[in-house]
């Protein structure tokens, strides 16, 4: 009996241990994200357009060690009609490293269940984390974006 115990108290420290590694790796993984620049997207009556079901937004990420980068975010299913509206979006960009590279922005963002609302994550070869600038202010008019694809402005 005494060895059942004790090999059943060997398992109970080995699961115990290994949550807390696991624990340990996300929350480093999610501390290892900086601040790499601030996103503005606006769209309005002569920025925005509604294609569809689809909003695209003209955006521009302002990087303190590099020249502004635009891009276009399609959003869909925005549920607001621009056009009379002027609608203003601003998110911090967290990556792995304090810069982007060119057009590095780009790709596909979603919605984490259990994130704060318009908290995005995506990329294409980073994974980047797209977190309100202001969660009070974060849009006009209030909006909440399930997802967005990012994609460079036609130079």
């Amino acid at each position: 009996m005494y060895s059942a115990m004790r090999t059943t108290g060997h398992w109970v420290i080995v699961a115990v241990w290994g949550a807390a590694v696991l624990a340990t790796a996300i929350a480093t993984a999610e501390a290892q994200q900086v601040q790499a620049g601030t996103l503005t997207c606006r769209g309005g009556p002569d920025t925005g357009f509604v294609l569809g079901a689809v909003t695209n937004l003209d955006c521009v990420l302002q990087a303190d060690s590099a020249p502004d980068s635009r891009y276009v975010a399609a959003i869909p299913n925005l549920g607001i009609f621009i056009g009379d509206e002027e609608v203003a979006l601003t998110w911090k960009v967290m990556a792995p490293v304090p810069w982007l590279g060119l057009d590095q922005l780009a790709g596909s963002y979603t919605h984490e269940s259990g994130a704060r609302d318009n908290v995005l994550t995506g990329g294409t070869n980073t994974p980047i984390t797209l977190l309100p600038l202001n969660e009070d202010a974060f849009s006009t008019p209030p909006v909440k974006i399930e997802s967005l694809e990012m994609r460079p402005m036609d130079r």
